[in-house]
């Protein structure tokens, strides 16, 4: 299935990205912070898949801030083995596209939290599952 993205030159798009700054915790509560990733991959055209990551951080009880950022790339696919596919999001949780993409959400996280209350936030540059 190796020849599915005909090249790894990608443009990474800032397709959304939102901060929502909450209430402090309560003196004394634990605060879990909860990090979720979704790939979506749509075809475009039969050259073109869009590849779109989006990771949202939100703390559990509710405080503190809420935080969205996806990213989005068009990447060159072979069609005929695209199709092949039983789950495009799935293969492309593996490839550096995903890759790429998350990394740049990361580092945006990380610059958006940096004068939270817990300061700079690094979230693991990886899809998480």
């Amino acid at each position: 299935m190796d020849k599915i993205i005909k090249n790894m030159n990608i443009k990474p798009l800032l397709t959304r990205a939102e901060f929502e700054r909450l209430d402090a915790p309560k003196e004394g509560t634990m605060v879990n912070i909860r990090v979720g990733d979704e790939v979506e991959v749509k075809l475009i055209n039969d050259n073109t898949a869009r590849v779109s990551v989006a990771r949202s951080v939100v703390a559990d009880p509710e405080c503190l801030f809420k935080i969205f950022v996806e990213m989005s790339a068009d990447v060159a696919i072979e069609k005929k083995y695209f199709d092949e596919l039983a789950n495009p999001a799935d293969y492309f949780k593996n490839t550096p596209i995903c890759r790429a993409l998350i990394l740049h959400i990361a580092t945006l996280i990380a610059n958006m939290t940096t004068n939270s209350a817990i300061g700079p936030m690094v979230t693991v540059p990886t899809v998480q599952a």
